[in-house]
């Protein structure tokens, strides 16, 4: 009878005291996806629109969270994601024909470590005030990848992606993902990729940085900012990425210790196209390929003085007000830092309107307001290649002021070996020499580009 009273409780339970934990569950609203958090180890999103729902993930780990058909689960109205706790993943998902509600920094945020979120696409997901900040991806863990997604049409403030000022932003991944169609409105900070941390305000900590990596990425028609990829931090690796026909260049503007190689940028005289832009020292810039941009293949600024030799501010005119910045060593942040004991090797230029190798790019740019005049030094170009068949000027370096307060500075050459030129010619001046580069007329086959057949975006687009 005991048994039999037991087999008769048992009946009348509800259904959900028999789901065991683990496994794979199918919810169909954000009150179940809340509700198989910590019970299931993958969640399934159901195929349809999902309207104002905003995912908050936090959960023992790991946990997949996927759309039950890739590209098929639409994220509409005030919806957003975020990644709160360690090991968990997310995929498949389309975030349109909406925003990320209000006070939310970003449509999807990593604000762990070790998420990833793949397969996803965020498309057109403006407000309707373009000065409403907010990014579209934010890292503000570590170790975290986004990849394989495509992101879309942004037309509003911030940039598309941003990594945190903070430290534990570090090791984070944008790879294999596509960017494209995004407007010029006229407004500062609306890079694709803006990678801030350590670095980013003259810290001097040769090892620390952001260690942020962006790789296997397509670039077309992303002309929101003149930087297009902006590294503001330390220890940052550029590689194996496509920009085809945008307004901006890959930049450098802060921090030291940064890889870009193997990159491909194809301008097709696009308006504002530029190629690589150099600030900061013991950077690495290899095997990259510019071709075709309206600008300069490749700039490498002058450098903003601001210090004597024992870091006491040393103003060369009394119209000087530099920048103050407290979270600085010394309380101030100069424009731009000076390129120095950097390597620039094996990388090719073809057909670009302007030099391809422009050496103190900006001197004296804004004098005296700002304080431009530190020309690269120790640098070392070894077998790049210049294509020009129009003719022109291949190689610029900048000529020294030597009238007061500017005759005070002395600069160490920089090298050049086995450097290429065909067809154009040399603007060289002291302490550089032409030595190091060979002239010769222009060939009539450009340099082949390398291969861009890495596939990146999600797989349903």
């Amino acid at each position: 009878m005991k048994r039999l009273a037991a087999l008769i409780a048992a009946a009348v339970l509800p259904l959900s005291a028999f789901v065991s934990t683990g496994g794979e569950r199918l919810v169909t609203n954000l009150a179940e996806l809340n509700a198989a958090v910590g019970t299931a180890d993958t969640i399934v999103m159901a195929d349809g629109t999902w309207q104002d729902t905003v995912i908050e993930l936090a959960a023992p780990g790991p946990l997949t969270l996927r759309a039950q058909t890739p590209g098929k689960v639409l994220l509409t109205g005030q919806s957003s994601l975020a990644l709160n706790s360690p090991n968990l993943t997310v995929s498949g998902l389309t975030f349109t024909q909406g925003q990320a509600p209000a006070g939310k920094g970003s449509v999807i945020a990593f604000n762990s470590d070790y998420g990833r979120v793949t397969d996803t696409s965020v498309v057109g997901f403006n407000p309707a005030d373009p000065a409403t900040p907010y990014y579209w991806v934010y890292f503000k863990g570590g170790h975290n990848r986004f990849d394989h997604g495509l992101l879309e049409g942004k037309s509003h403030q911030e940039p598309l992606v941003g990594n945190d000022r903070g430290l534990a932003a570090k090791y984070n991944a944008v790879d294999h993902s596509r960017f494209a169609n995004v407007p010029n409105i006229g407004r500062n900070g609306m890079e694709a990729l803006r990678i801030w941390g350590y670095g980013q305000w003259a810290e001097e900590g040769a090892e620390e940085g952001a260690y942020f990596t962006i790789e296997h990425n397509t670039f077309e028609h992303v002309d929101g900012d003149d930087e297009i990829i902006s590294l503001k931090s330390n220890h940052n690796t550029v590689r194996f990425n496509t920009i085809k026909a945008s307004s901006g260049g890959l930049v450098l503007r802060y921090g030291n210790y940064n890889t870009v190689e193997y990159n491909v940028i194809l301008g097709e005289r696009y308006p504002a196209s530029e190629g690589i832009r150099v600030s900061g020292d013991h950077h690495t810039i290899r095997g990259n390929y510019v071709a075709g941009v309206s600008g300069y293949g490749l700039k490498v600024t002058s450098g903003e003085h601001m210090f004597d030799a024992n870091h006491q501010l040393d103003y060369l005119t009394p119209g000087f007000v530099p920048q103050k910045n407290p979270l600085t060593p010394w309380g101030y942040l100069f424009h731009y830092g000076q390129v120095t004991d950097s390597t620039f090797t094996g990388n090719v230029f073809a057909d670009n309107a302007k030099a391809d190798m422009h050496l103190g790019w900006f001197y004296k740019n804004h004098w005296p307001g700002y304080q431009m005049v530190l020309l690269p030094e120790r640098n070392t170009f070894t077998g790049n290649l210049s294509y020009k068949p129009e003719g022109g000027t291949a190689v610029i370096t900048s000529v020294q002021e030597t009238t007061a307060p500017l005759d005070k500075f002395t600069f160490a050459p920089n090298t050049f070996r086995g450097n290429v030129v065909y067809g154009g010619t040399l603007d060289v001046h002291a302490p550089n020499t032409t030595t190091g580069f060979v002239v010769i007329p222009a060939r009539s086959q450009a340099p082949t580009p390398p291969s861009t057949t890495a596939e990146s975006g999600p797989s349903y687009r």
